[in-house]
């Protein structure tokens, strides 16, 4: 566990964009199965512990100290995770003589109910120095705010198994954590994965900037030009049954566009632009489009008044 919370910490005080693919491809390296398969999926996001919430942290730590201290020191901190992991009460004794794996901690938060939530938490609490509980703490809140995208994660594993990024995208739908197939043929010790899921993502043929003097060059005759539209580039896949809405990198927004997918009465994979408002009439703007963006789930009436449709390119 204390090798996942240095690789967090590491992560966060790293602004480059190298810096944090080697600090990432490093870990890979190092650490073993399923730990290095479980902190990736905490990075991406594709971890879900779902008997743990954030008030049940503020809950267990008023229980340990004064409510009104514990708000100081939240509004001085800013960050519920490192406010907890500083406070919390280290009975002596309490930490265990060996630190928890990764794969330990997340085995036992999944296989907790939410009635037994709770307990299982504070005993690991308990049982971690302050670096560990912050990175459990983070495991349970999923916002690690590491400045680390899945896309960027993604192509971490592309270098670490040197392959190209577009197979990583072609695979990742069909897999699940730990992806202890997807590192094995990262490492040459077995085959490819094959891709039995449906509506997986395609990697897309992404626009590029034109350069000083580079028009001059080319023939207007040879090309068909696209208005550029105030919305964002996406896939739209309906395979068996399987519905999905995919961005620009592979990222599925299906959850925040309800009433796109649930008109997706085909069988194909279509590349496009996701807009909202009526596309007979003039389209909503881009500020409108975020009012969806990044959502896991949206109200009828936010999708009343923000309509999502998408232009097809292809």
């Amino acid at each position: 566990m204390n090798r996942f919370a240095e690789l967090l910490d590491r992560l966060v005080l790293t602004p480059s964009r190298n810096g944090k693919l080697t600090l990432l491809t490093d870990y890979f390296r190092a650490v073993e199965d399923p730990d290095r398969g479980l902190a990736l999926a905490a990075i991406t996001g594709d971890l879900h512990i779902a008997a743990v919430k954030p008030a049940m942290l503020r809950m267990l730590a008023t229980e340990r100290m004064d409510p009104v201290l514990f708000g100081y020191s939240y509004d001085y901190v800013g960050d519920l995770a490192e406010t907890v992991s500083l406070v919390w009460p280290q009975t002596p004794g309490n930490i265990a003589n060996r630190e928890p794996t990764l794969g330990e901690v997340v085995a036992k938060l999944q296989a907790a109910s939410r009635s037994d939530g709770p307990k299982v938490l504070a005993g690991l609490l308990d049982s971690a120095g302050i670096s560990a509980r912050f990175a459990i703490i983070k495991l349970v809140t999923g916002g690690l705010r590491i400045g680390m995208s899945a896309r960027l994660a993604k192509q971490a594993l592309a270098d670490f198994g040197k392959v190209d990024v577009a197979e990583i995208e072609e695979l990742w739908h069909g897999l699940t954590p730990p992806y202890t197939a997807l590192f094995a043929w990262l490492e040459g010790k077995a085959e490819k994965p094959r891709n039995t899921a449906l509506a997986l993502f395609r990697p897309v043929m992404l626009s590029n900037p034109v350069g000083d003097g580079d028009l001059e060059k080319l023939d207007p005759a040879d090309y068909a030009a696209e208005w550029k539209w105030d919305g964002i580039r996406v896939q739209a896949v309906a395979e068996g049954g399987i519905r999905r809405l995919y961005s620009r990198t592979g990222d599925d927004v299906s959850g925040a566009f309800p009433d796109l997918a649930d008109a997706m009465h085909f069988s194909a994979t279509l590349d496009g632009e996701l807009l909202v408002g009526d596309p007979r009439e003039a389209t909503g703007t881009f500020s409108d489009l975020q009012q969806r963006l990044n959502r896991k789930t949206v109200t009828l009436k936010m999708q009343q008044q923000y309509p999502a449709f998408m232009r097809c390119y292809d």
